[in-house]
C-alpha cells in the first residue's frame, strides 16, 4: 500500500472485488433464464427468507421479504428495505438500502443512500452517495460521487473520493480522502490518521475528534476530480447506460435485435470485416461531406448516426454474447421480453467484467463485432425488402 498516495488501492482493490461480484452473477443469470426468464416475485412481508439468489431488472425493484442468499438488481429505482444474507451487487438511477447485509455491498447509481448495518466491506459510486447514521461497516470501505456525505461507524479503513466530501461519523481505522472540498463536522470522531489530498485544507468543525496525525497534500483541483474517475465506478456505469440501452430495444425493437445477433452468430468474420470497414471508412465520407458546401447537412447527419452506430455495435455484442451463455447452459429457446432482458443483463455484466480487466481493448473488439453485423443485418434485411420490386 502507498499511504501518501490512496487513489492507488482504492482503484486496485473495488475493481477486483467489484469484478468478482460482477462475475459471479453471470452463471446464475444464464440458469435463471434457464428456470423461466425472468425472476419471480417476491412475497410482500413473508416471514421466511427467501432461500435462493434473487435477480431482477425494472423500472421499481423492491425488496419485501427476507433474502437468505445474494440480491443482484438493476432498476430507475432499487429499495432494498430487508436482510440479506448474501452478497448485494444494484444499480440504477436511484438505490437505497435501509435492511441489513450480512456480507459485501457494490453500489452504482445516480443516489445512493446507505442506511444499515453491512457486515461485509462497502463499495458505492454514485453522483449522490449518502452513508446515514444507522449504518456500521464492520469491513472496508470504498466511495466516490460528486456529493459524499459520510455518518454511522466504520471499523475498519475508509478510502472516499469526491467533489465535495462531509464526515459527521465515527471512523476507527485510517480515513483517505481525495477531494475538492473535505469538511468534518462537528459530530464527526475520526479515531485513526487522516490522510487527505485536496485543492484547499479541510475545514475541522469546533467539536469534532480527529485524533490521529492529519497528512495533507495540495493538489490541483483537475487532478482531483480525475481522482474520482475509479475504473470500477467507470465500468458499472459502462454496464448500466448499456443494459438501459438494451431494454429499449428489447421493448421496442426485439426482432431486430434478434436478427442481428443471429447474424453475429452466423457471420463473424464477415461481421468484423465489415465494422473495420466501417469504422475506418465512415468518418472519412463524412469529413469530406462537411467540407463541401452542399454536403453540409448530410456529412453532419451521417457523423451523428455514426456515433450512435459505435454505441449500438457494443450493445450488439452484449446481446450477442448473453444469447451464447444461455445457448452454452442449453436453457432453451427465449420466447419473453423478461428473458430476453435477463439474457441482456449477463451480457452486459460478461462485457463489463472483461472491460475492467483488459480495459478498451474489449470495447474496441466488440465494437468492430457488432457494428459490422448491424450493417449486416441491415443489408439484409434492405436486400429482402427490394428483391420483390425488381422482380
Amino acid at each position: 500500500m502507498h499511504p501518501t498516495n490512496p487513489a492507488i488501492p482504492v482503484r486496485s482493490r473495488s475493481a477486483a472485488r467489484l469484478a468478482s461480484g460482477v462475475a459471479m452473477s453471470i452463471v446464475t443469470l444464464a440458469l435463471v433464464s434457464a428456470a423461466g426468464g425472468q425472476a419471480q416475485p417476491l412475497t410482500p412481508n413473508s416471514e421466511s427468507p427467501r432461500a435462493d439468489n434473487y435477480y431482477a431488472a425494472g423500472n421499481h425493484i423492491e425488496i419485501t421479504t427476507p433474502m437468505a442468499a445474494d440480491v443482484i438488481v438493476a432498476g430507475r429505482q432499487v429499495d432494498i428495505a430487508q436482510p440479506v444474507a448474501g452478497d448485494i451487487l444494484a444499480a440504477g438511477w436511484q438505490v437505497v438500502l435501509t435492511g441489513r447485509a450480512d456480507d459485501d455491498v457494490r453500489i452504482a447509481a445516480g443516489a445512493v443512500t446507505v442506511n444499515a448495518p453491512v457486515t461485509g466491506d462497502l463499495t458505492i459510486g454514485g453522483g449522490d452517495v449518502t452513508v446515514g447514521s444507522q449504518t456500521r461497516v464492520s469491513g472496508r470501505s470504498w466511495l466516490t460521487g460528486r456529493m459524499v456525505r459520510v455518518d454511522g461507524l466504520f471499523e475498519r479503513e475508509v478510502q472516499i473520493a469526491g467533489a465535495t466530501v462531509e464526515i459527521s461519523g465515527e471512523i476507527r481505522q485510517p480515513l483517505r480522502v481525495i477531494a475538492e472540498k473535505l469538511q468534518i463536522l462537528p459530530s464527526a470522531r475520526i479515531l485513526g490518521p487522516l490522510t487527505y489530498k485536496g485543492s484547499t485544507e479541510a475545514q475541522i468543525a469546533e467539536g469534532a475528534v480527529v485524533n490521529g496525525p492529519i497528512t495533507y497534500d495540495r493538489i490541483p483541483e483537475r487532478e482531483a476530480r480525475r481522482a474520482r474517475a475509479f475504473p470500477a465506478v467507470s465500468t458499472l456505469l459502462f454496464a448500466l447506460h448499456l443494459f438501459l440501452a438494451g431494454l429499449l430495444v428489447v421493448i421496442f425493437l426485439p426482432r431486430v435485435e434478434t436478427s442481428v445477433v443471429e447474424m453475429l452468430r452466423r457471420q463473424p468474420g464477415r461481421s468484423l470485416l465489415a465494422g473495420f470497414v466501417l469504422l475506418v471508412t465512415t468518418p472519412v465520407a463524412a469529413l469530406l461531406l462537411v467540407i463541401s458546401v452542399l454536403g453540409l447537412p448530410i456529412g453532419l447527419a451521417l457523423g451523428a448516426l455514426y456515433a450512435m452506430a459505435l454505441f449500438s455495435g457494443v450493445l450488439v455484442t452484449a446481446f450477442f454474447v448473453g444469447d451464447a451463455e444461455a445457448r452454452l447452459f442449453k436453457t432453451g429457446p427465449i420466447v419473453t421480453r423478461g428473458q430476453q432482458a435477463l439474457l441482456l443483463l449477463a451480457g452486459v455484466l460478461t462485457l463489463a467484467v472483461l472491460r475492467s480487466l483488459l480495459g478498451g481493448l474489449v470495447v474496441f473488439a466488440s465494437l468492430l463485432f457488432g457494428l459490422g453485423a448491424l450493417i449486416l443485418a441491415a443489408y439484409q434485411a434492405y436486400s429482402h425488402v427490394s428483391l420483390p420490386a425488381s422482380v
